[in-house]
């Protein structure tokens, strides 16, 4: 009871105030700022867009909340420094949900790109899982609504725009998600990014250089609080998975533990975690492995672009339609085989030469036609061109 009359306070008195306060300011037309919510780096979700404003001469604040790592005073503190500093900024790039960004009016003059931290529309989230095992109360994501302030979401195609605004609670058709493209699925198209990836891959692992990797991405289980990893994989019946293949496990990074991978699979399984910041990037991963096993990842969009065999480790399919649910019926849209076991992925791993690609080039041609290199420029372009039709007193937002 405390903690809820707390949280009101602060979103619905101190927040709003202090915006109001900072947004006093004349708008600085050349003041960009991208905020992590949970990470204490740059992530790849901003990198181009900010070298991109960077290189226009822009200035940039970039602000690390670190929300799932920091108490209660902390997490305000940082919050209302944030708020201090976009009162005055012609826009504010955000990747993931923050119920700080809806607890105020956003200034006309000013822009909030919502360029999101997953790509294309896998399993539901926000208000598409509100009142469900998963999801917040329709209540609380009414009253504490971080998605009311968003004036551009660019997404990675446009079968897809109806799932965000599903999912932030947009009005449908409402012209601000927009199929312009996925930011940092451009490096995946250059053939330079592509080259350093695998000599980033010798460098670290010079043993690897004949290896074939299987990269397996799988989501996490149980809430984002009590973020678990899927407990699936068979260690003994792995025993059997034939040179030169290796298994490269990536948990999602809520998931902190390392997984206990036996020492006799030590050749043929690895968990990067244990080796901490040292080893390759997502991107890159995806870039030198030869295929790779997912479960509900939004990771299959951007790994079709890729255009190589992707398979479904569904072993709880059942349960997690029941919590989760999918914007699409799983068995017709995900591109690859659907597996429940560590015996299938085994024998599918055998007949991989067979792969059927005809569904995954049907996949791409749907929900990644937004995603061709160029959807760094389309963003920026769009963001730019608004802040100089802000100027001139015109309107170029999908606000009202």
């Amino acid at each position: 009871m405390i903690r809820d009359l707390i949280k009101w306070v602060v979103f619905k008195c101190i927040y709003p105030v202090v915006y109001w306060c900072s947004s006093r300011k004349v708008v600085n037309d050349r003041k960009i700022i991208f905020v992590e919510n949970h990470q204490p780096v740059l992530t790849d979700n901003f990198t181009l867009l900010y070298e991109q404003f960077q290189q226009m001469g822009y200035e940039i604040h970039v602000h690390y909340l670190r929300v799932a790592h920091s108490g209660w005073g902390t997490i305000i503190r940082e919050s209302i420094s944030v708020l201090r500093d976009i009162g005055d900024a012609a826009v504010v790039f955000l990747n993931e949900s923050n119920s700080l960004f809806g607890a105020f009016t956003l200034r006309k003059e000013t822009q909030m790109v919502q360029v999101w931290h997953a790509c294309g529309a896998f399993k539901k989230w926000g208000c598409s899982v509100a009142d469900k095992t998963f999801g917040d109360s329709m209540k609380d994501l009414k009253q504490y609504s971080g998605h009311r302030n968003y004036t551009l979401v660019p997404v990675s195609g446009e079968e897809v725009c109806f799932a965000y605004e599903e999912a932030f609670g947009l009005e449908k058709d409402c012209h601000i998600v927009r199929p312009l493209g996925v930011s940092r699925t451009d490096v995946l198209f250059d053939s330079f990014y592509r080259q350093q990836a695998f000599d980033h891959l010798y460098e670290w692992k010079p043993e690897w250089r004949h290896k074939k990797i299987l990269l397996y991405l799988p989501t996490f289980r149980g809430s984002i609080k009590e973020a678990k990893a899927p407990d699936v994989l068979d260690w003994k019946m792995l025993e059997r998975l034939e040179e030169p293949y290796v298994i490269v496990i990536r948990n999602h990074p809520f998931i902190s533990e390392v997984m206990d991978v036996p020492d006799y699979l030590a050749d043929k399984v690895v968990d990067i975690k244990q080796f901490g910041e040292d080893s390759l990037s997502t991107n890159e991963w995806m870039i030198v492995s030869e295929a790779c096993i997912t479960d509900y990842s939004s990771v299959v969009f951007e790994y079709s672009l890729l255009n190589k065999p992707i398979y479904f480790l569904a072993y709880d399919l059942d349960s997690y339609y029941d919590e989760r649910g999918f914007y699409f019926p799983y068995e017709a849209f995900v591109p690859g085989p659907i597996i429940r076991n560590t015996q299938q992925l085994l024998e599918q791993i055998q007949e991989i030469e067979r792969f059927d690609y005809t569904r995954l080039t049907e996949f791409r041609k749907h929900y990644m036609n937004g995603c061709d290199r160029m959807s760094t420029k389309r963003i920026v372009q769009t963001v730019t061109e608004t802040i100089e039709c802000k100027q001139t007193g015109g309107v170029q937002d999908g606000r009202k």
